[in-house]
């Protein structure tokens, strides 16, 4: 049955396009214009923009991706499609390999009520000790031929992984995923530059939560020469797009405006990396589950470890980095790319991230200050 969304200002190809109809039939968008068939819905002059994308999220509302129960993997799916994400990438967290195992298939089993599931983020186990965050140390390790066969084994279920370029195995692993088609992000490292560019070399297209766990410039004694370390390398290499928590916590509102400044809209992908806690009260909780769960404390806007030493992660949607940094003065269309269009294109999702024919029809509608009105999946 086809259905109309009428009277709506769309983001399309990166531009804001005048009011118009959008007509969906079976779930996509087959013309953007003045055609209006079947049901309607009057979006009221709204900016109609697709549905956001979250490419690195451990969870919401109480429930942890980790937690291999559909009661879990539901509530954090209906929790991102209440913040106006459509798409998201459920993220693992460094813990036993049968653990991880274990989750992968809660995930694979699921039938999307809420957003879609775009494929898992393994986020660990080939992390560095050297930048852990709230990683548990004695669960990383350094990937070779035996400890990344589960990847494989898992290959239908996993979109993209973080690898730590200062690991001995890290060139191979990304190689291997890249072969796979699984999309490879760097970051809880501390690399120099070297290490960095073999990776990218070896298909590395992106860097963890960039300014948090990344690494900086430093000498490798005895060597005389000082290195970039992935912080650096990131601003200055453009084939690297940077995901940013863009909460002015984990990346400060001046940050963000270098980061934007070097690498605008297309090199950089928000994220959340929201949490279980993300959407709950302030308190104490945890972090995955069973032996590798992890206390972590949610106050003031953020989730620390209990000693307060380490981010643990974000509570801020996307949504939410969009309309703020929107009264900051950046231009709407960019923040609307940084939340749609790059994060589609870095994973490789060919059919949603834009309003145009063919692709889904998951919509966000917006108001002028770009805070998410409604959320539609026509």
């Amino acid at each position: 049955m086809k259905k109309t969304l009428k009277n709506v200002r769309p983001f399309s190809g990166g531009r804001l396009l005048p009011l118009c109809n959008i007509v969906t039939e079976e779930g996509k968008i087959i013309s953007l214009g003045k055609e209006s068939e079947g049901e309607i819905y009057d979006g009221k002059g709204a900016i109609a923009c697709a549905g956001f994308i979250d490419v690195h999220t451990h969870g919401g509302w109480g429930k942890d991706c980790m937690e291999p129960t559909y009661e879990a993997i539901d509530t954090v799916a209906r929790y991102h499609l209440s913040t106006g994400i459509t798409t998201f990438c459920p993220t693992t967290m460094t813990a036993d390999i049968a653990d991880i195992e274990a989750a992968l298939a809660n995930m694979r089993a699921y039938k999307t009520r809420g957003a879609r599931l775009a494929g898992a983020h393994l986020e660990g186990p080939f992390l560095s000790a050297k930048a852990a965050g709230a990683h548990p140390l004695d669960k990383l390790r350094d990937p070779d031929k035996e400890n990344t066969v589960f990847i494989a084994r898992n290959r239908d279920a996993v979109r993209r992984i973080t690898v730590a370029p200062d690991l001995s195995g890290a060139p191979f692993v990304t190689a291997l995923c890249r072969d796979m088609g699984i999309q490879v992000s760097i970051g809880h490292d501390g690399s120099i530059d070297d290490e960095i560019y073999a990776c990218i070399n070896a298909g590395a297209t992106s860097v963890t939560h960039m300014g948090n766990c990344t690494s900086h410039a430093s000498r490798r004694y005895p060597s005389p020469k000082k290195h970039l370390g992935l912080f650096e390398t990131a601003l200055a290499d453009e084939r690297l797009v940077c995901e940013v928590i863009a909460d002015d916590r984990h990346v400060p509102d001046a940050l963000f405006k270098i980061f934007y400044r070097l690498k605008g809209s297309a090199g950089i992908c928000f994220v959340s990396d929201s949490l279980s806690v993300a959407g709950m009260s302030e308190g104490d909780y945890f972090l995955g589950s069973g032996e590798s769960a992890q206390k972590i404390r949610i106050e003031d806007g953020v989730a620390v470890l209990p000693d307060k030493h380490t981010y643990a992660g974000s509570v801020t949607p996307i949504s939410k980095m969009v309309s703020r940094l929107y009264e900051q003065g950046y231009p709407a269309e960019d923040l609307l790319t940084m939340a749609t269009l790059t994060p589609a294109k870095l994973v490789g999702l060919n059919d949603r991230g834009d309003l145009r024919p063919g692709m889904l029809a998951d919509i966000n509608l917006l108001d002028d200050r770009l805070n998410v009105l409604e959320t539609k999946m026509l």
